[in-house]
């Protein structure tokens, strides 16, 4: 029920985004590209999941409380509030390292102390990460922004 309603959601999304204009005068991408984008992506992707969720065996009974990790409420709550801080943290050396680094180190904490990576796996994602921040907002986009001593 879920994914068929996030299907809903992001046909919805992608549809009204062509209003807003995909595409302006001499080839910039207009405001409503990344509505468009994104409300195509998670239509496609949801239809995918909701595809495979229903073609699966219906999941065991995880024990009362616990998520798929084996993390209780009170343990997941205190992950949420970690990376609340972290996002904190992210924002306010954001003007010394700039936004793609920043990003980067954030995705590489989050994925190491939290979620308990490895760390040439972590490594890899939040470089990743950095790089296709880079590449969408600074390169398609043409969004400046903020860069930090190192340039970008």
């Amino acid at each position: 029920m879920l994914y068929g309603g996030l299907v809903v959601l992001g046909v919805a999304v992608a549809v009204s985004a062509v209003g807003y204009g995909v595409v302006l005068p001499r080839g910039r991408v207009g405001p409503g590209f990344l509505p468009l984008a994104a409300g195509g992506l998670l239509a496609v992707l949801s239809a995918l999941l909701l595809r495979q969720r229903l073609r699966a065996a219906p999941p065991p009974q995880e024990p009362e409380g616990t998520d798929q990790q084996g993390r209780d409420a009170r343990q997941r709550q205190r992950i949420l509030l970690r990376v609340f801080a972290l996002l904190l943290g992210a924002l306010l050396v954001m003007p010394v390292l700039g936004m793609v680094v920043s990003f980067g180190l954030l995705v590489l904490v989050i994925s190491t102390w939290l979620e308990g990576r490895r760390w040439p796996q972590a490594l890899l994602m939040s470089a990743g990460c950095a790089v296709a921040t880079h590449l969408v907002f600074a390169v398609l986009l043409r969004v400046p922004l903020p860069t930090g001593v190192l340039g970008f």
